[in-house]
Formats: structure tokens, C-alpha cells, sequence
């Protein structure tokens, strides 16, 4: 299955966002010290801000070990091509590298890493050949060569199965539809997950697939250059590979461990492996700046400084990660100065916010966060950054804390109305009363009803929602794409809470279909005049969710009492059990990216997860793929803006669904860490450790 971003009330009480289907909690904005510049290259110019002097000296106990405090320091795997969680991707980018990576805090701009430059394209956008640096080693002094980085990604393609990230490489190298490799032993896709299947499978159809892989990247070590070659071009491609499933690994440390030998007579002995029957899962041979000491997952994890990495010696000697379950001690171990970063569960925040003697806000104009600022009062009465009081000059901060606080991270929520609620006589649906539009439920088909779906966009107020659950700390989401993505439309319509048009859209509506609008009606049969009852679920102790519904709930019933949405925590497993079967009349979706592309959010919206469980029309969600391929294959990327900015329009005009609200950053660190950088991908995640004083 697809990564799924479902559990925000869950992140914000731990003050983090997690990634994919495994989330463990990661740290709340963990400080990233600046990456060095690449060798033949030019650094980028920095300024420091300019503070004002600290009455006192703020000096780490420890200066040359960064110390992190996790509620829970839970790793799911140390094999990159398995990897899909936050926890283990904040190990692996410090462990192992990428062909590519993002150039600082950006999005947008990379830099080669184990490339020795950015790769050249052939004309047509399928082409990808990567000079690979040389003089490069592996923490056990293997050199690194083409064929390491050639097997890396043919291992992932053939051995990753459906739970892992490689589902995210597959449609470049494989084709559009094809997000498993077992597709191209079983084009029905009853293989999925399952090794003795596939070793079962005609030994000719196994060899073809797997001949086709290694046919798509090609290693010449001869000429220091490793070809890839797409199934066709492929818009966000670079970014694809710059995450912890693009990592390399040393061949023939791999092979003498156990693993895959690279030949296409075994390849199906390792499809789909577990992480628990993956003895890469708790060892690590990277070529990054730290390697690892100790491994004690849930525990602590060391890492330790790589002496002959190949750009220089991490100025850190050391990095210890701990899991300290309570706040408490969490706290009192930052209070001491034992830890320099530790997760702060939302619900004391507050604590923290007391102690911040340094705040640096975000400016979304410039994406970037602005200069350190002292703080000397606090405000818990005002939201967001105001309840931060800057001293005036002459003041000094004694407190000793840095907090940087609203940069928007790459997740959202989307409200999303079932087009066709499953039921049957048999099988009656609970959460739609009656199952008729006769004032005690409504028809299984009753949010297919275009009226109904931007009456409930204009029934949602989301000032309410931002300050109630997150604080004031997130902004209002009106479309897919995130601000600063290609294709991201800041002059797009969008909807706005507005009681008056509600009322307006339901009088529109033909839920009887006789062709006259609600409003209209003189019998009485429309739902204006008859009303309607439905359960909106959410799991027990998502707060965000409870409030989703909530919030819907209370407005539709000011704009008829007749309207009746009635609110049932359900445990977890239960509601994703019925969200899966596309019982739940309506529900809410959560995801956060993988890439920084449009793709990777219109796709589980349009026709992927959640466009299957919110009951959308095969023909509609096949317009929308056929849309979304043309947009992610086009080689130049000012038409592919405008062909996703076409999308996003589309997906708005039809109110297919309702994007909520992305929340924004609130993270601690002691004022001696210095020089930080912010992962830009994983929200909060450490990727080069660099700097502490």
C-alpha cells in the first residue's frame, strides 16, 4: 500500500510530523547544521543574523556530541531500499548517501553528491547518465564504483515489494501503472508481497523482468558512469532519487552478508523481503559522514564520525540518539543541558515556549526562516510567533532556548466526501441512517451531487479549526500542490467559509433527481425541506478529526436544522477497516509527500487510495490519471505547470475534495547549536550533522 499520512492528532500531540506507513515519532524540528560545499563547487554566500549578545554564555557540556531525546526511538530498518519511515530515513541520510541531493533547505534546487556533477539528459527526457565520483569509500574501505550504484537500484526494483518506498521508482523505470515489480511477472498483480509466488512463476517470465531492470541502468566502470534509461520522461525524476531509497550500497558487502548476488537466476529469492528477515535491517556500510556505533533500536543508537569520508571529518565526533518515553524527563534532561533537542509533545509546548530566549519565524516569500531575534517576555494568551515578546534594545535573553517556528510542512488533510457509499439489503450501511432521503439518513449516492460537495467546502470554517486544534500554528490549504511547487497556483479560486452560499449550493442540489432544485421544489421531496442524518467517523483520540466533524456538524445544522451530522470516535483498526471498504459517507485523508511534485498529491486523491475509497467514477478517476500522466511526463516543466494547474482547477470546480489545512513548524533546540539546515523533504529530520559550540 501506499504511504499514508492518517494519524495528525497522533503527530501534533507528539509535536512532529512522521512519515509513510510505519511512523515512529521523530523529533520536533530537529536543528540541521549547514552542509558543507561539494568539491569544484562554489558555497553559497551566508550571512549570520545579527543578534544582540547574550547576558550569559550558552555552552554545550559535551561540544563535540550532539545528544537527541526521542519519546520513541523506534527504526523500522537500516535498508534504504526498504526504508519508509521518518525515524530510520534521519539514520540512513546520515549513514548513507544519494546520487543526488537537495541543495540546503530547497525544494526546488539539488546538488550531485556520490554523482560527480548533475547528470546529463538526453534530448527526449529519458536518458540519465551519471558521472560517479571517484576516491570514494565505504565506512569499510571498499571503494565505491558504477556497479555499486547500478545493483543499488536494481536490488531495490526487484526485492522491494509493495510495502516499500521503490513503488516510487517503478513508474519512471517501469512504466506508468506499474508500481511493483511483480507486475511484470503477473500483470494481474496476485503476486503482490509474495516470495514463494513469485519464485513459483515461469523461470522465463522471471529472467525477463529482471533483464528489463538491469537493462534500465546500465554500469560502465570502465568510463565511471552509470545510464538510466526511463520508460519514459519522467518530470520529478531527480527528485525521485535524491530520498533514502536512492542510498547506494557496497555490492560485494551486501552479497558477502547475505544479500542478493545480482544475478536475474536469483532475484526472486529476495522479492518482498520483511525488514524483520532482512539482515540489512540492523546494519549499516554507507559512504556518509557517520557510521554506526551502536544499534539498540527503541533504545540508542550511536553514530559516530567516518574519518575517511570523502569530503572532510564531520566537525560533530559523535551522535547519540536516546529514547526517553516521558516528557518529563525529557524535559528536565533539556533543562540540565544533557540533551540538545528532544521531541515536546503539543501539550507542553507551553513549557518550552516559557524558556525560548531565541525565535527565528519563517518568511514564506523568501522560503526561508529569518534571523535569530531575542526573546524576553512570553504571551500564552496570542498565538503562533505573537505570544513571543522581542526585547528591546538594550535587553538581553537569559532563557535558553531557540524556537523557529511556521515554515508550512509538506503534509495535509483533505475532507473527502464518499460518491458512492457501499451498502446493501443484505448488508445495511449504519452510517447512513435510513439509506434514503427521507429525513433519517441519506442515499448512497447522496455526496455524488456536486450542490452537496461545495455546499459542505462553504460549511467549513477553517479559522475556527487552525486556532482551536493547532494553536494558529497552520494555514488554510485550498489546493493540492503545496505553495512553491510547480504548478502551485496562488491565484486559483478557492472556497471560503460562507454560511449564506452553503445554503445557496444545497438549494441547488437533486437528490431525487427529478430535475428541479431543492430550493425549487413545491412538494416537499428535495432534501432543502426533508433533511438529512448521517455518522461522520474519526478514530478515538484524533483530536484534528473530532473537530473535522465537529465543525461540519455545527454549521450545517445553523443552516438547517433539518441537517443532522452526527459525530462516533471508533478505534483505529475499525475505522480504517470501513474507510477501506467505502462505508464511511465521509472521511478524512491525510498524506505527506514523498516527492516534491504534484504528482505524489493528486494521485492518491485523484485515482490511487483515496480516490478508491471515497467512491469516485471509474471514468472520472481514469480522466484523471490520463491527465496526471501527461502532466508528470513532460519534459519541460512551464507546460507541465500549467497542464497540474489545469488539474488542481478541475479538482476544485468538482469539490471532489476539500483540502484542510497544512500545519506549520514550532521546534526547540539549546541555543549552542549552531549553523542549522533544515531537512526539506522530512520536515524536522536531521540529513548532515555538522556544527554544535
Amino acid at each position: 500500500m501506499r504511504k499514508l499520512y492518517v494519524l495528525i492528532a497522533v503527530l501534533l500531540a507528539l509535536g512532529m510530523v512522521l512519515s509513510a506507513c510505519q511512523q515512529p515519532a521523530a523529533p520536533a524540528e530537529a536543528p540541521q547544521p549547514e552542509v558543507p560545499a561539494e568539491p569544484g563547487t562554489t558555497a553559497p554566500e551566508t550571512t549570520e543574523p545579527e543578534t544582540t549578545a547574550p547576558a550569559v554564555e550558552f555552552k554545550s557540556k559535551d561540544p563535540e556530541t550532539l545528544y537527541l531525546a526521542y519519546g520513541d526511538l523506534s527504526v523500522d530498518t537500516l535498508d534504504p531500499a526498504l526504508a519508509y519511515d521518518t525515524m530510520s530515513g534521519e539514520i540512513l541520510q546520515n549513514v548513507y548517501e544519494t546520487l543526488i541531493f537537495y541543495d540546503g533547505e530547497s525544494l526546488s534546487e539539488f546538488v550531485p553528491k556520490l554523482a560527480a556533477e548533475m547528470p546529463t539528459v538526453s534530448e527526449d527526457g529519458t536518458v540519465f547518465t551519471f558521472k560517479i565520483r571517484e576516491n570514494v569509500k565505504f565506512h569499510n574501505g571498499d571503494v565505491l564504483t558504477p556497479t555499486d550504484v547500478a545493483y543499488s537500484f536494481q536490488r531495490g526494483l526487484l526485492q522491494g515489494g509493495t510495502s516499500s518506498p521503490q513503488l516510487l521508482l517503478t513508474e519512471p523505470f517501469l512504466g506508468v501503472g506499474i508500481d511493483d515489480v511483480s507486475l511484470l511477472v503477473d500483470p494481474e498483480g496476485n503476486l503482490y508481497d509474495d516470495q514463494a509466488g513469485i519464485a513459483a512463476a515461469d523461470p522465463a517470465v522471471l529472467m525477463e523482468a529482471c533483464q528489463k531492470v538491469q537493462n534500465a541502468i546500465v554500469a560502465d566502470d570502465a568510463a565511471g558512469t552509470v545510464t538510466m534509461t526511463l520508460a519514459q520522461p519522467w518530470g520529478p525524476f531527480i527528485s525521485t532519487i535524491a530520498n533514502n531509497w536512492g542510498s547506494i550500497m557496497d555490492k560485494k558487502w551486501v552479497v558477502e552478508n547475505g544479500g542478493w548476488d545480482g544475478t536475474c537466476e536469483t532475484w526472486q529469492n529476495y522479492y518482498g523481503v520483511s525488514s524483520a528477515d532482512d539482515p540489512f535491517s540492523v546494519m549499516a556500510n554507507g559512504t556518509g559522514p557517520f557510521k554506526i556505533d551502536k544499534f539498540v533500536n527503541q533504545d540508542e543508537i550511536v553514530l559516530v564520525r567516518n574519518e575517511d569520508y570523502w569530503r572532510e571529518p564531520a566537525k560533530l565526533a559523535k551522535v547519540v540518539f536516546k529514547q526517553v518515553p516521558e516528557w518529563g524527563t525529557r524535559f528536565a534532561m533539556l533543562q540540565a543541558g544533557d540533551v540538545d533537542v528532544a521531541d515536546v509533545p503539543a501539550a507542553n509546548r507551553s513549557q518550552m515556549d516559557a524558556l525560548v530566549g531565541e525565535i527565528s519565524e519563517y518568511d514564506p516569500e523568501t522560503d526561508t526562516y529569518g534571523p535569530l531575534m531575542q526573546v524576553c517576555d512570553y504571551d500564552g494568551s496570542k498565538l503562533g510567533a505573537e505570544k513571543f515578546v522581542l526585547c528591546e534594545e538594550g535587553q538581553t535573553s537569559t532563557n535558553p532556548f531557540v524556537v523557529r517556528i511556521g515554515r508550512p510542512r509538506l503534509a495535509m488533510d483533505v475532507l473527502l466526501p464518499n460518491w458512492n457509499i457501499a451498502t446493501t439489503e443484505e448488508s445495511p450501511n449504519p452510517y447512513i441512517g435510513s439509506g434514503q432521503l427521507d429525513g433519517n439518513g441519506i442515499p448512497a449516492d447522496f455526496f455524488s451531487d456536486i450542490h452537496v460537495r461545495r455546499a459542505l467546502a462553504y460549511c467549513f470554517d477553517w479559522e475556527s479549526f487552525i486556532d482551536d486544534v493547532f494553536a494558529g500554528e497552520a494555514v488554510k490549504s485550498f489546493q493540492l500542490p503545496l505553495p512553491g511547487m510547480v504548478g502551485y497556483d496562488p491565484d486559483m479560486p478557492q472556497y471560503e467559509f460562507d454560511l449564506a452560499k452553503c445554503e445557496e449550493e444545497f438549494k441547488l442540489a437533486d437528490i431525487d433527481k427529478d430535475g428541479i432544485p431543492a430550493g425549487e421544489e413545491t412538494d416537499g421531496t428535495d432534501v432543502w425541506n426533508v433533511g438529512f442524518r448521517v455518522q461522520m467517523a474519526y478514530n478515538q483520540g484524533n483530536n484534528t478529526r473530532q473537530t473535522i466533524a465537529e465543525i461540519l456538524s455545527s454549521n450545517l445544522a445553523a443552516v438547517n436544522d433539518k441537517f443532522s451530522v452526527e459525530t462516533l470516535g471508533l478505534p483505529w483498526a475499525t475505522y480504517l477497516r470501513i474507510q477501506r471498504a467505502k462505508q464511511l459517507p465521509l472521511l478524512t485523508g491525510g498524506w505527506l509527500e514523498d516527492i516534491h511534485d504534484p504528482y505524489n498529491w493528486f494521485q492518491p486523491y485523484t485515482y490511487g487510495v483515496y480516490g478508491g475509497r471515497q467512491g469516485l467514477p471509474t471514468e472520472l478517476k481514469q480522466e484523471f490519471q490520463a491527465d496526471l500522466v501527461k502532466a508528470v511526463t513532460e519534459p519541460d516543466e512551464a507546460t507541465r505547470a500549467e497542464l497540474y494547474k489545469a488539474i488542481s482547477m478541475k479538482y476544485y470546480e468538482l469539490a471532489i475534495g476539500i483540502p484542510l489545512q497544512t500545519i506549520t513548524t514550532h521546534g526547540f533546540s539549546q541555543r549552542w547549536v549552531q549553523g542549522q539546515v533544515l531537512n526539506p523533504i522530512y520536515s524536522g529530520g536531521i540529513y548532515y550533522t555538522w556544527f554544535k559550540n
